[in-house]
């Protein structure tokens, strides 16, 4: 009976200490974007969303649950800063009413729940891949114009298809255009840091079973894995992801991106950056290949960026991507872009912008690329 109520009298004194917290924290962003296509396209002008990040509203919780233990959440909802339709677009004409919508959840983005400590961090539910954190480190602007890792424009891994091609992932709906995001349905391993060393690894199960064919059932498998080196000034990141179909082909990603049975796609993505003083070097290269597919993909591309704080206010940015094309049935597509940008920082958290996009496609194509130029305001908090 004593032994017993010292066990509960332990097991209160450490639920005392039991700590667990919520903050919520995101972005807003907006501004005038003039579109200025070639071949004779006539201009788009409007006020638009994203130009720089992307809007959202993140809601992330962790509970400390001893001896190092501790039990987290996130949960992200993309919003749309320029109109009231549901989702997360670059402009408010893209989601119509009784068109797509992103989904009926508030968290249409990384969402996961799981568990870390001194093995680690797993998280279940659709967290970020190794490609998109890879993609934040060889160049400065993200997933936004200049980029070339956007939901529109410059395609690195598929120059010839702005299809998904494997990724289930509804949340964030189609707008996963030619990019590995995140992958629905999956789990994520993150090891500690070891001098400067981390790996992770991303996981979905293949599910194959229904003959119907483009069946809901049906899911593709997904492998993430992901490498990172950071000491001083120098960030090294490498990301390697593959996606297969089973003998039963998947419906795809809101019915687009769906591989054909027994395909696979693999991306690679390697890079990083150097601080050096008040400027950051980037560079970055990636491959894209498939198999099993009636065009196959077979993709590279480079590239090299630049950062430099001009003084405490002021931040400019380069970046310079060129894209190799060669498919044989797209050999014409080569693709470059060239992003450059411009912040200044009215405070820690509210910044205003400027944007110039320019974009090429090989000439002999009916749309030979366009122009774009951006002016907003970026609000964090």
């Amino acid at each position: 009976m004593k032994k017993s109520l010292i066990a509960l009298a332990a097991l209160a004194a450490t639920a005392s200490f039991a700590q667990s917290s919520v903050t919520i924290s995101g972005t807003f962003d907006a501004g005038y974007k003039n579109v200025n296509g070639q071949d004779n396209t006539k201009d788009s002008k409007n006020i638009g969303g994203n130009n720089t990040a992307t809007s959202n509203v993140t809601f992330a919780g962790t509970e400390d649950l001893g001896g190092g233990l501790k039990a987290e959440f996130k949960g992200v909802a993309l919003i749309n800063v320029v109109s009231g339709q549901t989702g997360n677009a670059a402009d408010g004409s893209t989601i119509a009413k009784g068109a797509f919508s992103q989904n009926q959840n508030l968290f249409n983005d990384e969402i996961w729940v799981g568990l870390s400590g001194g093995f680690g961090a797993v998280k279940l539910g659709a967290p970020n891949s190794a490609q998109l954190e890879t993609n934040g480190k060889v160049q400065p602007f993200g997933t936004a114009m200049g980029g070339g890792y956007q939901s529109a424009g410059v395609s690195r891994f598929l120059a010839a298809s702005t299809q998904t091609l494997g990724v289930n992932q509804f949340v964030g709906g189609a707008s996963a255009n030619g990019r590995v995001v995140r992958h629905e349905k999956a789990v994520r391993y993150d090891t500690p840091n070891f001098n400067g060393f981390a790996a992770s690894l991303g996981y979905a199960a293949k599910n194959a079973n229904v003959a119907t064919a483009g069946s809901t059932s049906n899911t593709n498998g997904y492998t993430d894995i992901g490498l990172t080196y950071a000491n001083g000034p120098l960030t090294l990141a490498y990301a390697n992801t593959k996606i297969d179909a089973g003998a039963y082909a998947a419906a795809g990603n809101n019915g687009t991106g769906a591989l054909s049975a027994n395909a696979d796609v693999k991306f690679q993505m390697f890079g990083g950056n150097y601080v050096l003083g008040a400027a950051t070097l980037y560079a970055g290269m990636t491959t894209a290949k498939s198999t099993g597919l009636t065009t196959n993909i077979d993709t590279k591309s480079w590239n090299v960026a630049a950062k430099y704080a001009l003084n405490a206010n002021v931040d400019l940015m380069v970046n310079h991507v060129k894209i190799d094309d060669k498919a044989a049935a797209s050999a014409t597509k080569d693709q470059k872009l060239t992003g450059l940008g411009v912040d200044y920082k009215l405070s820690k958290r509210t910044a205003l912008t400027a944007r110039y996009e320019d974009y090429n496609l090989d000439k002999s194509l009916t749309n030979g690329g366009y122009k774009t130029y951006a002016l907003g305001v970026r609000h964090t908090f």
